[in-house]
């Protein structure tokens, strides 16, 4: 089932790229990759993603500066920016609220916990039972 939603993945690790993309995919979205910061904004003006997981230590710009790029302007604001980074220490935590990030994961992380991630913050629910017979769900 293809979803409507397309998430921008930024990361300078093909290996992480490359299962988080597998993930995503399997569950209908469709994917965007790019390795720098500039790369990044290139395709978050030109594709408008509904989320990027967005790593921080990046060739040239930080995600710190991407995320405040994002989240600074009227016409990228509401793009869900999921900070995905080995960075952990509380300073991090401090600098990823201070741009604006919606949520900071560090690594590793279960991708199948990404997924899920991005699913709650784009209200996107595919394992939704069905309501009992004659029952309206709520």
């Amino acid at each position: 089932m293809q979803t409507p939603f397309r998430i921008l993945l930024v990361d300078d690790e093909a290996g992480i790229r490359k299962i988080l993309r597998l993930f995503l995919e399997l569950e209908g979205f469709t994917v965007l990759e790019a390795v720098t910061a500039s790369q990044a904004m290139q395709l978050i003006k030109k594709e408008r993603p509904h989320v990027v997981i967005l790593d921080i230590i990046l060739c040239g710009q930080t995600g710190f500066d991407v995320c405040e790029w994002i989240k600074g302007s009227s016409e990228t604001k509401d793009i869900i920016v999921i900070l995905f980074t080995a960075l952990n220490q509380d300073h991090d935590y401090r600098e990823g609220r201070r741009v604006g990030c919606d949520l900071y994961l560090t690594k590793p992380q279960n991708p199948k916990d990404i997924v899920e991630k991005v699913k709650e913050f784009l209200h996107v629910n595919v394992h939704i039972p069905p309501a009992p017979s004659g029952q309206q769900a709520e």
